[in-house]
């Protein structure tokens, strides 16, 4: 026997009734997945994708293909978690997912695991992974969007700022004015980190409460017509775009070699399960 899955993408907040009250809906924070037991219940003008079609579609987004970072683990996890909470009366269903986690999981540890840096954060984490001290320059959106990166509880991270008093909090973090008094000069290997439109001649003095410099990484725009001196090795803002260049290029090969697999494994699928169990005949997303 064979059946038809409908799998259609509902552009709508995950709580939505998008769909019927006999029908099973797995919800993430981008989305809603549900399979329903007629064809009529599909909420009318949905995309929708059939048999191999659909299997493939499900577990490209089971992988994370489908989120805004691509390969997260989130959303398996929570296509694990909606899995185990299906009731045994859905055995059909059951069974499914588990086969949907089994490729995925195949297909993450062929194709999705490392994939590197993709954001200025983790870039940037690459460069001071060794460092035991951080001293970052910046209190706007850049830096708050570093801070979670760098800190940790085996690092001291110095949070330099203009303002007298910043609001970013993060474990072994501690914030100082540029304005402040000098305090004495810090013998620990520091790496620094620009993430403000300061002048170099700014960081420079603050270079000076710190013996030990490992590294310069300086992110500002300005840097071409403002660039910092070498009193340590200095990655530039290129470097790391590069870096993010790299990386995404490297993702693009490895995405399209997991989706390649996803269709072998949505073709297996189609010719190998049994297709129309009992109790459900429907998959909409």
């Amino acid at each position: 026997m064979t059946f038809v899955i409908r799998l259609s993408v509902v552009q709508q907040p995950p709580n939505a009734p998008a769909f019927g009250a006999d029908a099973v809906v797995w919800r993430t924070c981008v989305r809603q997945v549900a399979f329903v037991d007629e064809p009529a219940a599909i909420p009318h003008g949905l995309r929708t994708w059939h048999d191999e079609a659909a299997y493939a579609h499900l577990l490209e987004v089971v992988c994370g293909l489908h989120s805004p970072i691509v390969g997260e683990t989130e959303v398996l996890h929570q296509f694990k978690v909606f899995a185990e909470a299906l009731p045994s009366e859905r055995s059909p269903l059951r069974d499914l997912c588990s086969r949907l986690l089994a490729d995925a999981r195949t297909i993450r540890a062929r194709h999705l695991t490392g994939l590197g840096s993709r954001s200025y954060g983790s870039a940037v984490r690459r460069y001071v992974r060794e460092s035991g001290r951080v001293a970052l320059i910046g209190t706007g959106v850049l830096a708050r969007e570093i801070v979670p990166f760098l800190a940790g509880p085996d690092r001291v991270l110095d949070l330099w700022g203009r303002r007298t008093e910043c609001s970013i909090t993060a474990p072994g973090l501690s914030y100082r004015s540029l304005q402040s008094p000098h305090p004495a000069v810090i013998d620990d290997p520091t790496a620094l980190v620009v993430a403000a439109p300061i002048r170099a001649a700014d960081v420079v003095r603050l270079t000076a409460r710190y013996a030990n410099l490992e590294v310069m990484i300086d992110l500002r725009g300005e840097a071409e017509a403002d660039p910092l001196p070498s009193m340590a090795p200095l990655i530039s803002l290129a470097d790391v775009f590069s870096d993010l260049q790299q990386a995404a290029q490297a993702i693009d090969v490895r995405v399209v070699a997991a989706k390649e697999e996803i269709r072998q494994l949505s073709r297996a699928f189609t010719t190998r399960a049994k297709l129309n169990p009992s109790g459900w005949h429907d998959l909409c997303a």
